[in-house]
């Protein structure tokens, strides 16, 4: 074969190889394309499928979303904005400032303000709700949200994007809410007002009762009678209890309530609380007992109204709930920094206690236990929920622990402010640092409570139950010559009682440097006399106050003798006698069984009574006389008693020589606001309706 034949084969041979090579790449290229071919189809088919989710969604969202390029003021949205607003795709405008002429005018101002501030760089985002005015004339609530997406070189906006939504069926909704919330705001202030109107009507003719009832106790009953009247009392007063409750209820749902602070004694607070129920305690039986720490400030700032309302709520409800053993009412220091000091307030009782389920509705509003020991008390379910609403306005905390059937503890924890004027140290810390005392008593709470106070005083305390015991490390602690300084021994003791066992050892040689305080309650009083026979200096009448028992302690270590009976730190009776004064007294009240029951009350302790049957008589009475007192009271016709005491001190200014009466309020409404208005008409003081004679008392005692 020649040559020539042979190339001419080699060249067909690689041709024909390189056909099949490239018909190889041609099927490959085919492939590639096909496979494109079926990703472009899912890509388009999943953005098909994106497309119609978003359009659905944006159409059952009431969305409409917009694109808006700002340098040219053109704006670009979908087909759900002509929906919502009524009208064709090709019927709204698509300029800016022809599409902000559809807001409503009194949402225009606010709309351009917002944004504004994003165009500004003073906002990240834009949003408002303005009304826009659909093809039927209707004005459409919506809600716009929208951002910059796209600056230029110098961050200046070029391009806007956002959503618009139809939020006018829950702003409807909305204002539909706040109409009916302004019409239950209103109602409530009603309601208030109408309580308040009620309380003075319901107050009056109650006082009248129990007045009347308190002066019928005065004379001479049977035993039956007696029994009766105290029914009466006790009804009226439970009755004037759940309505103070109500009225106290309405202020603080209507949230006029309000807080006054000021410099205040913790220790006069809990001294005053646990001297109110002093008749309580004696009628029921019960140990009513005290502590105040002496590590309390002298002066704290707070409200001292509403801390002692708190703890009258609990303590009412200590002995609602108690009908033997004893209740404490306690108020312990915790700690203080440079502004605030924390004090925890107790109020213990050994009562029915309160169960599981009661617990959880403890403080609920118009709640009562349902358990069967508690079927028997009554009250309308209000005192612990107001009381917690006035720790949580105090910004304190509440906490309860309990047993059935043996008692409860309410603790109260409150941060007040610290009064550094008034933070001295208490002078008996020198007077009883290292004085060895030894307390004589069955009762552990009695016990616990004196060692409180004398450890906090620095002293050095030993205790004993029983008086051989007690005796035996008397004389050991004499006969080596470390005696007690004081021996503080409880009348009532077991199988003798307190002056017994001072008696048995008054001439023993190992009692000549130890000097003995007597305790002893209301019910047994011991007589100056039985004292002395029985070598003791000086006796103290439970429940121990901290300052009666400064006192007692001082007279004691002092030697100071004083020739009185153990009760005559007690208040005595204002009763009337030849070296004591008449007081003329000037009654303005316009309630005729309230004139009965002030007039007969003032007659029986010997003062002289002048009657006004309003306010502008009283000024007139007062022009031509001078009185020692006048009792005001603040709701009277033709003239309230509020401006007859403003012209009442006019009268006094336009005479210089005459002294300044003393003026007590005597008002239905014993509320903080009412306070301050008898204050700043000038009064001098103010008790609430039904006034008792131990109240009027205290105030006949200042004049």
């Amino acid at each position: 074969m020649s040559e020539e034949l042979l190339q001419k084969i080699q060249d067909l041979e690689s041709e024909n190889k390189m056909v099949r090579l490239a018909s190889q790449q041609w099927d490959h290229l085919q492939k590639v394309y096909q496979e494109s071919i079926d990703r472009l189809k899912k890509v388009e088919h999943e953005l098909s499928l994106a497309h119609e989710r978003t359009t659905l969604a944006l159409f059952g969202g009431d969305l409409a979303w917009w694109d808006w390029d700002y340098k040219t003021g053109q704006m670009h949205f979908n087909e759900n904005r002509s929906r919502m607003l009524g009208f064709g795709a090709d019927e709204l405008p698509h300029t800016y400032k022809e599409i902000i002429r559809m807001i409503h005018p009194d949402d225009y101002e606010h709309t351009m303000l917002q944004l504004q501030e994003l165009l500004s760089g003073a906002q990240p985002n834009y949003e408002a709700e303005f009304r826009l005015k659909t093809k039927m004339g209707e004005w459409r609530w919506f809600f716009d949200k929208g951002k910059i997406v796209e600056t230029d070189i110098l961050g200046k906006p070029v391009r806007l994007a956002g959503v618009l939504i139809d939020i006018h069926e829950r702003k409807n909704i909305e204002n539909l809410l706040i109409v009916e919330c302004e019409t239950a705001v209103s109602e409530s202030r009603a309601k208030s007002s109408f309580l308040a109107s009620m309380s003075h009507e319901i107050y009056t003719p109650m006082a009248g009762v129990i007045g009347m009832a308190d002066i019928l106790k005065q004379s001479k009953l049977s035993e039956e009678q007696e029994e009766y009247l105290n029914v009466i009392v006790k009804s009226a007063t439970n009755l004037m209890s759940i309505l103070n409750d109500i009225m106290e209820y309405s202020k603080l749902e209507s949230g006029k309530l309000e807080f006054h602070e000021k410099p205040f004694s913790v220790h006069q607070v809990i001294e005053e609380v646990t001297g109110s129920y002093f008749d309580m305690a004696h009628e029921k039986g019960i140990e009513l007992l005290s502590f105040q720490d002496p590590n309390i400030p002298v002066e704290v700032v707070g409200d001292p109204v509403r801390l002692r309302q708190v703890m009258k709520i609990f303590t009412d409800n200590a002995f609602k709930f108690t009908d033997k053993g004893e209740i404490r009412i306690e108020a312990h220091f915790l700690s203080w920094d440079d502004e605030t000091v924390k004090v925890k307030f107790n109020i213990c009782d050994t009562g029915i206690g309160i169960s599981e389920a009661g617990l959880k509705r403890l403080f609920t509003s118009f709640s009562r236990l349902d358990s069967p020991g508690s079927k028997k008390y009554s009250g309308g379910g209000l005192g612990l929920a107001i009381a917690r609403r006035l720790i949580d306005r105090m910004n304190g905390h509440i906490a309860v622990e309990t047993k059935p059937g043996k008692g409860t503890t309410f603790s109260i924890t409150i941060d007040f402010e610290r009064y550094k004027d008034t933070e001295v140290a208490d002078p008996m810390m020198e007077i009883m640092q290292g004085v060895k005392v030894l307390i004589v008593d069955q009762n552990p709470s009695r016990r616990s409570i004196l060692s409180n106070y004398l450890v906090r005083w620095d002293a050095e305390v030993m205790e004993s139950a029983v008086p051989a015991d007690a005796l035996n490390l008397i004389q050991q602690s004499a006969e080596v010559n470390k005696p007690f300084d004081l021996v503080i021994v409880e009348f009532n003791l077991p199988g003798t009682n307190g002056l017994k066992f001072a008696s048995s050892m008054k001439h023993a040689s190992w009692m000549k440097k130890s000097k003995i305080l007597l305790t002893t309650s209301r019910l047994a009083p011991v007589s100056s006399s039985e004292l002395a026979s029985a070598g003791i200096l000086v006796a103290l009448v439970r429940p121990y106050t901290i300052g009666r028992l400064r006192c007692r302690i001082k007279e004691v270590l002092s030697q100071i003798r004083k020739g009185s009976s153990a009760l005559q730190d007690e208040v005595e009776l204002h009763l009337m006698d030849d070296q004591k004064k008449v007081l003329n007294i000037l009654l303005a009240e316009d309630n005729l069984i309230n004139q009965k029951v002030a007039l007969v009350t003032l007659e029986k302790i010997g003062h002289t009574t002048d009657l006004a049957e309003n306010g502008k008589i009283a000024v007139e009475k007062f022009a031509l006389k001078e009185y020692d007192l006048v009792l005001m009271d603040m709701f009277m016709p033709e003239m309230d008693g509020l401006e007859a005491t403003r012209q009442i001190r006019r009268i006094e200014a336009e005479n210089p020589g005459r002294n300044p009466v003393h003026i007590c309020a005597i008002t239905a409404n014993a509320s903080t606001e009412d306070e301050e208005k008898c204050y700043g008409a000038g009064m001098n003081s103010y008790i609430s309706k039904p006034f008792r004679l131990d109240e009027l008392i205290k105030i006949l005692g200042r004049i």
